[in-house]
């Protein structure tokens, strides 16, 4: 490691290399693990208040509160302070004998740069845990659009600040041939190659093309626009592909989006859908769909009373069937029905015999009731339809 194997400068020591030090051999005192664990948790709520001036959403509540940032900061360190039965801090010790095996020569400079690398790295580990516990629909949102992004050829990403971007392909060759620096970046056919951009973000004609210079559109505009477009059988490749079209259309904006933000609009859509349906399964019914229920009743009960006529004048009056099973035939056609008007799936036609005929083999059935009962199952499933057909 470079810092550690070369030094430029003068070695300064305000205390940090000795307490570091201590702490990683076990000789120390109270005080000083105090200090230490203040320390720790100041590099951490200093990550965490970066995130948040990047637009990432890291508290729980949406108020000001500096106490839960600091909170959030205790408890994503807290598995550093992890000890071994002799009472040895078995992470911080580990870590130093890897990366500084001189920990003693090592000025203030140098250590605080790597305990921020190690407390940095445990930071995100822990925030990561703490989201999927707090939120396992975003969490799973999020993991899906990373797999869109891989699995597909038209996606790409870039980090800068801290923060993953989207972006996709499309179009960028024509932009890049109109821009004088487009020989720079681009092969001899004119193609612009993903990999050759994410390695030369400086490069002018990738930042014009990108619109670098725009300003970020509003979430609460792309929202809109999404919604506009949204389907609710679209994969994910589709939400993030009608997302990346809106701002691809509108010029004001940067053609590229936070990961973050694509994630937030996919759940928050996803949460008003189903608020939707629920408030749609509980909301009172209105005059006019009470009158809709009536009709369709209405004309339920024509159809059954067209089929009782049936059964009892081409089958029971003409002995084909005895009054009893005309009667069975009859109640089993009802369920059917019902179950029909009622949006519900209906059981199978010797199911619904079999309630009222217990003893009925599947043997006995084929041989005896289905033809005269499928008939008549059919048929009023053909009323019923052409009724409904009319009062639309």
């Amino acid at each position: 490691m470079d810092i550690i194997a070369t030094r430029t400068r003068p070695k300064t020591n305000t205390g940090l290399s000795k307490l570091v030090n201590g702490i990683c051999q076990g000789e120390y005192r109270e005080i000083e693990l105090t200090e230490f664990v203040d320390l720790v948790q100041k590099i951490s709520l200093s990550y965490l208040k970066y995130q948040e001036v990047i637009g990432k959403h890291i508290r729980w509540e949406r108020n000001k509160n500096m106490g839960e940032l600091e909170d959030l900061a205790l408890d994503c360190v807290a598995g550093l302070f992890m000890r071994n039965e002799d009472g040895e801090f078995i992470q911080f010790r580990k870590y130093f004998q890897n990366n500084a095996p001189n920990l003693p020569e090592l000025d203030d400079v140098e250590i605080l740069v790597l305990l921020r690398r190690l407390v940095i790295k445990k930071t995100k580990q822990e925030l990561s845990r703490i989201f999927k516990e707090r939120d396992p629909e975003g969490a799973k949102i999020v993991r899906n659009i990373k797999v869109a992004i891989k699995s597909s050829t038209e996606f790409e990403t870039f980090r800068e600040m801290g923060r993953e971007y989207i972006y996709t392909l499309n179009g960028i060759n024509d932009n890049a041939n109109n821009s004088t620096d487009a020989s720079d970046i681009g092969s001899t056919n004119g193609t612009i190659e993903a990999m050759q951009l994410e390695e030369d973000l400086s490069n002018d004609a990738f930042k014009e093309f990108l619109r670098k210079t725009q300003p970020s559109i509003p979430e609460g505009s792309l929202r809109g626009e999404y919604l506009n477009v949204f389907c609710p059988k679209d994969p994910v490749s589709a939400g993030i592909r009608k997302m990346l079209c809106v701002v691809r259309e509108d010029e004001r904006y940067q053609n590229y989006l936070p990961l973050d933000m694509v994630a937030r609009i996919m759940r928050n859509t996803n949460l008003e859908m189903v608020r939707d349906r629920l408030a749609a399964q509980f909301t009172d019914t209105s005059p006019l769909d009470d009158l809709k229920l009536k009709e369709i009743e209405k004309r339920k009960q024509a159809v059954l009373g067209r089929i009782q006529i049936k059964i009892q004048g081409q089958y029971v009056n003409t002995q084909k069937i005895s009054p009893e099973k005309g009667e069975i035939y009859y109640k089993a056609l009802c369920e059917i029905l019902d179950d029909i008007s009622q949006g519900k799936k209906y059981d199978s036609y010797i199911k619904h015999l079999k309630r009222y005929m217990p003893a009925l083999s599947q043997k006995a059935y084929r041989s005896q009731e289905r033809t005269i009962f499928e008939y008549l199952g059919k048929l009023i499933k053909k009323w019923f339809r052409e009724t409904l057909m009319e009062l639309l």
